[in-house]
């Protein structure tokens, strides 16, 4: 049986789509936009272990031909559309369709289709304020006060999955994402901001300046194969004891500073400086001090241990001299 990565051609997704494939899994990756070249040499290698399937999944038709033609075991559901303020201004539709209506789209062609589990990646966006009052956010004690509309729609979708884990003995568990640094992030036209250690190495391999700003954002980044070998914890767990899990790096990586020094050691022509006299910085203009999510649920449950921000680093690097085209 093979297990359903929707949006496997996105940031969480084709992290997810590797890491199985890796295992020696039989994989289908559901996603709405055409593969890159970068993705379809990165995939090419794993021949028939995978099956790419393109179809949006607010189309309940397809959704359920799907589940029809495969045997799914499990599924983890990674699309989502990550509006930025403009989109979220332009077109609050497509957000609420693809994060809540294309979700339950698949919650119902899954149960219907007895698959064992079904992972859904939710986001600490959920936690909206709270992630810059408290000094640490728990799952259950920590108030959920979502701002954007990514982040309404993430936990209207979230509860969802809850109420009908609830409802129909229905095997769903959720995971509240960090923030990701490495391989995968890119413009997939469902994603309006990149985080700024991509931003950093994008300016960097094309031998650019970043001008950041003053202030040193710090929160808990969580390298990206590390989310996708926490979904797998989850997609594979016996049973769970919780509907909820926080999945990050669980403290401070610190200020980029040192991602910074990294990318100037292996590529020379890469510069930066602090913005200055009211100029607009063209690095990490999106982000917030935020507090750690708190992952001993995930530590204690299922021995999970994301890397250090150094062995983050030097692999993230790694990836990026495989991978030259990787921003374009």
């Amino acid at each position: 049986m093979s297990v359903l990565v929707t949006g496997g051609a996105g940031y969480v997704g084709m992290n997810v789509v590797e890491a199985l494939l890796e295992s020696k899994r039989a994989v289908v990756l559901l996603d709405a936009g055409e593969l890159p070249p970068v993705i379809q040499r990165a995939l090419q290698p794993f021949g028939h272990q995978l099956q790419v399937v393109r179809a949006d999944i607010r189309d309940a038709g397809a959704v359920d031909a799907l589940f029809a033609k495969h045997h799914f075991d499990g599924v983890v559901h990674c699309a989502a559309v990550t509006a930025g303020r403009e989109r979220e201004t332009r077109d609050p539709q497509s957000s609420i369709e693809v994060n809540q209506l294309g979700t339950l789209n698949l919650l119902d062609a899954a149960h219907s289709n007895g698959v064992r589990r079904f992972v859904y990646t939710s986001s600490a966006a959920v936690y909206g304020e709270s992630l810059y009052r408290l000094a640490r956010i728990h799952e259950d004690s920590s108030p959920v006060s979502p701002v954007s509309l990514y982040g309404i729609t993430k936990f209207a979708a979230e509860r969802m999955c809850v109420r009908l884990r609830e409802l129909r003995s229905f095997d769903v568990v959720c995971a509240r994402l960090g923030t990701l640094v490495g391989p995968w992030e890119r413009a997939t036209g469902v994603r309006d901001n990149f985080g700024t250690h991509s931003q950093l190495a994008r300016c960097a391999m094309k031998g650019e300046t970043g001008v950041l700003p003053a202030h040193a954002v710090r929160r808990d980044w969580i390298y990206s194969r590390d989310i996708a070998a926490g979904l797998l914890l989850l997609l594979d767990a016996k049973t769970t004891r919780h509907a909820v899990y926080n999945l990050s790096a669980g403290g401070d990586w610190g200020p980029v500073d040192r991602w910074r020094a990294r990318l100037k050691e292996r590529y020379s022509r890469f510069d930066w400086r602090i913005a200055v006299n009211g100029e607009a910085p063209n690095i990490g203009y999106t982000d917030r001090d935020r507090c750690p999510l708190d992952i001993g649920r995930m530590v204690s449950e299922f021995g999970f241990s994301p890397r250090s921000s150094e062995d983050a680093f030097t692999q993230y690097l790694e990836w990026l001299a495989r991978t030259p085209d990787a921003y374009g």
